[in-house]
């Protein structure tokens, strides 16, 4: 009987000390979730403002194109 009283304490003993690094873990994970959403979500705007670039310079083109000066 006093094994298994024994046994059983080792074994809660075991549980209670590896639950802080399972928790440290997946904060760990979390962080590097977060940065890997930042940097995509920095890659996107940069691409969206790539777009409105371009889209600026064609219509800025196509209004010097109707709107030409007689000078």
């Amino acid at each position: 009987m006093k094994k298994v009283t024994a046994c059983i304490l080792f074994v809660l003993l075991g549980v209670v000390l590896s639950l802080p690094a399972v928790a440290h873990a997946d904060q760990r994970s979390a962080q590097r979730q977060a940065q890997k959403n930042s940097r995509k979500a920095l890659k996107q705007l940069k691409k969206q403002h790539k777009r409105d670039m371009k889209a600026s310079k064609k219509a800025t083109k196509q209004w010097r194109k109707n709107h030409s000066r007689s000078f």
